[in-house]
């Protein structure tokens, strides 16, 4: 709700409980109006919180609250080491969307969602020269499916404010904003923040197309490697194969469900939507 809206109904809600509180005369029966008690003060302060309370909006906004539902957790089986990925729905089936370098070399991964929700999901796509790679995975009961609307072109994409949900460090699920800073090496480069383990998390604009997903973090060269934490490289979606991704998630046999995954439960917080 906006600020200058709770200043209004605040307003309004003293300026009722001045005027009932007082004792006027009324003109029709000309007598006193009832006065109100103090518990009853309290009683109508109390709803005006509560209605303030339930007309309180969300700080993110649409997009930022349906990429951070969909927004997963991406392990190599039996390793450390985590990358971060968008769980969605494209041609009729659910995959993830993350980074090549997370699922390099393999096959099968592990994607987690919330409350220790854990799959098997297979590699279907990946694309080094692009840093894109897809996952077939099942229906997931935890995560919301992103519906998939990919912006096609770099147009007017200089200065448009971006974020991305993942996981960098050991950050449970991080909402990062910034800005497209400049578009260099067919690599779209943000200035956000960014981190191990957020690898692969899906970037979307202001009205929900992705962009691509987080590729790396920026190294300056003093004497030595320094990672630039507010310099991010996002691998541009445009740039993914649709004829082959559709294709083979079309033709990709359905994925058996494991119930358990051997390994230690993750550290949980939040809400299974969030």
């Amino acid at each position: 709700m906006p600020r200058w809206s709770k200043i209004i109904v605040l307003w309004a809600a003293m300026l009722t409980l001045t005027l009932s509180c007082a004792s006027p005369t009324n003109s029709f029966y000309d007598r006193p109006l009832p006065e109100i008690l103090p518990e009853q003060a309290a009683d109508f302060t109390a709803a005006v919180d509560d209605a303030l309370g339930t007309l309180e909006t969300s700080n993110l906004s649409l997009p930022e609250n349906l990429a951070r539902n969909s927004a997963v957790k991406v392990t190599r089986p039996f390793e450390g080491g985590h990358g971060s990925g968008t769980y969605v729905k494209m041609h009729g089936r659910f995959v993830v969307i993350t980074a090549a370098h997370v699922v390099e070399g393999y096959t099968t991964m592990v994607v987690a969602g919330r409350d220790d929700e854990r799959l098997m999901g297979r590699v279907i796509y990946t694309n080094e020269a692009s840093d894109l790679a897809i996952i077939m995975v099942p229906a997931m009961q935890t995560r919301i499916a992103l519906p998939y609307r990919p912006k096609k072109t770099d147009r007017n994409l200089i200065g448009a404010s971006v974020s991305y949900t993942g996981f960098p460090g050991r950050h449970d699920l991080l909402t990062i904003r910034g800005h497209v800073a400049s578009l260099e090496r067919d690599m779209i480069v943000t200035n956000m923040f960014g981190w191990f383990g957020a690898s692969g998390s899906g970037v979307v604009d202001q009205h929900g197309r992705f962009l691509g997903v987080v590729s790396g973090i920026d190294v300056g060269n003093w004497m030595v490697p320094i990672p630039l934490d507010s310099i991010v490289w996002v691998a541009p979606i445009w740039e993914l194969d649709e004829e082959i991704v559709e294709v083979r998630v079309k033709t990709e046999p359905p994925l058996e469900v494991f119930k358990s995954f051997p390994g230690a439960r993750a550290p949980r917080r939040g809400t299974s939507r969030d």
